[in-house]
């Protein structure tokens, strides 16, 4: 399990990978060149715009939202924090690129509401994860950023997570 120091929206996009990296069919499809981490000290983890078949299938997981709520009741900050996977086939056939690599990604987060429900932060002992939210994943060509402009499909699926945080966790002592 990942370390409860690190803040909880990084514990969650930390765990996302490691569910993924955890499933041995994955792997063997998605070369480690092609996993896209937005973490560390990379200053740009992505390709250039002119990537070979070999950079293909390329899988992200991005930061697509996140909504505070300070102080939502007397004894907690909300926090609604939305990510994205993506993944980028670099060829047209569906049975070819897309569904295969689809199918493996959802098969490594099949339990991905019970593993973001086990992270806590700063010794609590529940889990700051509430509430966690497939939303719905839109296939196309031509998606911007996900497929870079190159006519070949990609997806983009979606998980929504509640952070409860005890308020008296939020708050700095001030000397």
């Amino acid at each position: 399990m990942l370390n409860s120091t690190l803040d909880p929206l990084s514990q969650i996009h930390a765990a996302l990978w490691e569910m993924l990296e955890a499933d041995p069919e994955w792997c063997d499809m998605v070369p480690p060149g092609n996993r896209i981490k937005f973490s560390g000290q990379s200053v740009s983890p992505r390709k250039d715009q002119q990537a070979s078949p070999a950079d293909r299938p390329e899988v992200q997981i991005r930061a697509a939202a996140v909504v505070p709520y300070l102080n939502i009741d007397s004894n907690n900050t909300k926090i609604t924090a939305r990510f994205e996977i993506q993944i980028a086939t670099g060829e047209q056939g569906f049975d070819a690129s897309l569904f295969p690599v689809l199918w493996e990604t959802i098969r490594a987060l099949h339990n991905y509401r019970d593993y973001l429900r086990q992270l806590t932060w700063q010794g609590q002992t529940d889990s700051f994860v509430k509430r966690v939210q497939a939303t719905p994943g839109t296939v196309g060509v031509g998606q911007g950023d996900a497929d870079r402009g190159m006519l070949w499909w990609s997806v983009l699926w979606g998980c929504e997570v509640d952070i409860y945080v005890p308020a008296s966790l939020m708050i700095r002592s001030v000397e």
